[in-house]
């Protein structure tokens, strides 16, 4: 059984930031797989190819989710390819007034 969520295949691990972000939006990391696959790319700057940034929008709130790809070595000696969580945030989009 995985404690972690999958997306594409591999596993999503939180950083030790990006867990305190979780915690301070009260969301889980089956929030974030939710985001990576129903959302869109949403790259404000460009990121290195292995980054990967989506976004999801629900009402005026819109949820960004940044991960990276990795490998996580378990203390057998296993080593798996993941996805680092690396940031997230729920921001309120602003509406541009009409001309």
């Amino acid at each position: 059984m995985d404690i972690y969520p999958r997306y594409k295949g591999r596993a999503i691990i939180p950083t030790r930031s990006a867990y305190h972000e979780l915690e301070d939006l009260v969301l889980n990391l089956f929030d974030v797989a939710d985001v990576l696959e129903k959302g869109c790319d949403c790259s404000r700057s460009r990121r290195k190819k292995e980054k990967l940034e989506r976004c999801l929008q629900a009402g005026n709130k819109i949820t960004r989710v940044v991960v990276a790809d990795g490998q996580f070595a378990y203390s057998d000696g296993y080593v798996e390819d993941v996805y680092w969580l690396i940031h997230v945030s729920v921001e309120t989009r602003k509406r541009r007034p009409r001309k």
